[in-house]
C-alpha cells in the first residue's frame, strides 16, 4: 500500500472514530427529520383548516357564534331581572311601614254630624281599604313573579339526541345553528312576557302608592277638623 493511501485510509478512519463529528451528523440528521415533521404538521393543519373553511362557507360558522352568545345573554337578563323582582319586593317591605301607620287613625274615627267631615271619615276607610288590596295583590303578584321559570336549555341529552358525532363539520353546524335558534326563540317568549308583567306589576305598585298617599292626606284633614 503506497503512503497516499495509507494516510487517506487513516484519515477516514479518524473521520470515523470522531465522536464530535458523529455528534455532528446526528444533530444535522434530527434537524432535518424535525423540520420534515414540523413541515408536515403543518400542511395537515392549512388542509383541515381549509376544510373546515369550506364547511362554513355559508356564514353558519359566524351565525352559531352568535346564537351562543345571545343564547347566554338570555340567562343574563333574567338573571337581572330576577334581581329587578327582588328589589321591587324589598320595597314593598319598605311600605308596609308605611301603610301600617296609615291604619292607625282607624279606631278613632266617629261620626260628628258634619257632613264634609262623615266624607272624608268614608272616603279614609275606603282608600285604606283599598290600599290594603292592592298591597297584598302586589305581593301576591311579584311572588308569583320569582316562581322559577322552566328555561328550555341545550344540554347534553339533546346534544346526543341530535347525533351531531354522525355528521360533518357543516352538516354539524347546521344542526346546532337549529337546536339553538329554537331554543332561543321559546326562551325569548318567556322572557318577554315576564318582562311585560314585571311592567304591568311596577303601574300596580304605582297605584298603591299614590293611594297610601291620598289616605295619609285625608288622614292629615281628619286631624285638623
Amino acid at each position: 500500500m503506497s503512503a497516499e493511501n495509507r494516510g487517506n485510509s487513516s484519515s477516514g478512519n479518524h473521520t470515523a472514530n470522531n465522536p464530535k463529528n458523529n455528534a455532528g451528523n446526528y444533530s444535522a440528521n434530527y434537524t432535518r427529520n424535525n423540520t420534515g415533521s414540523k413541515k408536515r404538521e403543518n400542511h395537515n393543519y392549512r388542509r383541515h383548516r381549509s376544510n373546515h373553511e369550506i364547511g362554513s362557507g355559508t356564514g353558519s360558522e359566524q351565525e352559531l357564534e352568535s346564537l351562543r352568545i345571545e343564547y347566554q345573554n338570555l340567562f343574563d337578563r333574567s338573571n337581572k331581572l330576577d334581581n329587578k323582582v327582588y328589589i321591587t319586593v324589598t320595597f314593598l317591605g319598605f311600605m308596609f311601614v308605611f301603610i301600617t301607620s296609615l291604619f292607625g287613625s282607624i279606631p278613632q274615627l266617629q261620626f260628628t254630624g258634619s257632613t264634609a267631615r262623615d266624607i272624608l271619615t268614608i272616603l279614609y276607610v275606603v282608600a285604606c281599604v283599598a290600599v290594603a288590596a292592592t298591597y297584598v295583590f302586589n305581593l301576591i303578584y311579584f311572588m308569583e313573579l320569582l316562581a322559577p321559570e322552566q328555561i328550555v336549555r341545550l344540554d347534553p341529552d339533546k346534544i346526543a339526541a341530535a347525533g351531531l358525532d354522525k355528521l360533518s363539520i357543516r352538516d354539524a353546524e347546521f344542526k346546532l345553528v337549529e337546536l339553538y335558534r329554537a331554543i332561543i326563540n321559546e326562551d325569548l317568549g318567556k322572557l318577554h312576557f315576564r318582562c311585560d308583567r314585571f311592567v304591568a306589576g311596577l303601574r300596580y305598585v304605582i297605584i298603591t302608592l299614590v293611594l297610601s298617599f291620598v289616605s295619609y292626606g285625608l288622614q292629615i284633614l281628619l286631624k285638623t277638623l
